[in-house]
């Protein structure tokens, strides 16, 4: 059994020193989950000081203004930091004090021109009329994803004892898959396994199940809006639509309204919908659920994209959706609109 990796509470100190901003201007320093401010100082004569105390060996942290207008994330550790910043260009500061950081910034001199490339070349893509151009631009941009991934899995390979390493095979375990993920997990050094990052790696190989069209679901069981727990093959119809989603989600909340059609229309001739929400925040996801106006059933263990059920159905974009028969059988994946009323139509005759 694994142990998370904690450290008794170590001082942390950040010396800043910033350009073009406003004296007295105020930056916090905030955790990103839950969010909470570890401290805030004002900028007097160019300059600031942070400091508090940190349970871990390193914790990835946002440093910013009021409002969020410029920020900067980074890796915090309990050793005394240098930063220097420019208004306007917080996300280029330069760091120095945390060896996570530097782990930081080498992958980012590996990634970064790649994202700018593809950047680019999708700038082209969406105002390209010739498909010819479209189809080689596409191909550039894929070429490119996969030398990414690749800068990213050797980046992990070299870098066993690196908290960033762990971090980023956390971040894409559900997009590269359980085949290619358990060997890096692996490789990881005992202490990067037992780190938060490392333990949602070990969930996602223990949790995710091999869930294709043509197979069987996988049951589950998971709390309701009111807190009772629900199995998934206690619920009976004809046919139940699994729907992935998120409070915080666009394309889900644009497609919702599309679905309250749909399940208004078939509901009554043996058609469910089970919800399963990729949302941490409680409120909020209960606010879209009323907003929304989802009548159907709506499941959430508020653990975000670590969700047990999304891990366990491997999902990695939202919104995704299986529509499985009386049979227990996945027959389509990703209907939606007029796709999924069509096929309803001839299942629901």
């Amino acid at each position: 059994m694994l142990l998370p990796f904690l450290v008794s509470a170590q001082n942390w100190s950040l010396q800043g020193r910033v350009e073009g901003l406003p004296e007295g201007t105020w930056l916090y320093l905030r955790t990103a989950k839950p969010q909470i401010v570890l401290d805030s100082a004002q900028v007097k004569q160019g300059q600031f000081a942070l400091k508090g105390t940190l349970s871990e060996k390193t914790r990835q942290v946002a440093l910013h203004t009021a409002q969020f207008s410029e920020y900067v994330l980074f890796w915090l550790e309990a050793t005394p930091m240098q930063v220097q910043l420019k208004s306007g260009a917080f996300k280029q500061a330069t760091f120095s004090g945390s060896v996570t950081q530097q782990d930081e910034d080498a992958l980012r001199t590996l990634i970064d021109p790649r994202r700018e490339q593809q950047d680019k070349l999708r700038e082209r893509l969406s105002v390209s009329k010739d498909d010819k151009e479209k189809s080689d631009i596409r191909q550039q941009i894929k070429i490119l994803e996969e030398q990414e991934r690749q800068n990213y899995i050797a980046f992990i390979q070299s870098h066993p004892q690196s908290t960033v390493a762990a971090h980023v095979l956390s971040v894409y375990a559900s997009t590269w898959g359980k085949d290619k993920v358990k060997p890096l997990y692996e490789g990881l050094s005992p202490e990067m396994k037992a780190s938060e990052y490392g333990r949602g790696i070990q969930d996602y190989i223990r949790l995710v199940q091999d869930i294709q069209v043509g197979g069987k679901y996988a049951d589950f069981e998971q709390a309701d809006a009111q807190g009772k727990m629900i199995r998934f093959s206690d619920i009976k119809a004809k046919y139940i639509l699994l729907e992935f989603w998120g409070s915080w989600c666009g394309p889900c909340r644009a497609e919702n309204p599309n679905l309250v059609k749909t399940y208004q229309t078939y509901q009554p001739k043996g058609f469910e919908i089970v919800g399963v929400a990729a949302d941490d925040n409680k409120a909020q996801w209960l606010e879209a659920i009323k907003t929304d106006k989802l009548p159907w059933i709506n499941l959430c263990d508020l653990n975000g994209d670590r969700n047990k059920v999304v891990q366990q159905y491997s999902i990695n974009a939202f919104p995704t959706n299986f529509l499985i028969d009386q049979t227990g059988t996945i027959i389509a994946k990703n209907l939606r609109g007029d796709a999924l009323s069509k096929k309803l139509a001839e299942l629901l005759r």
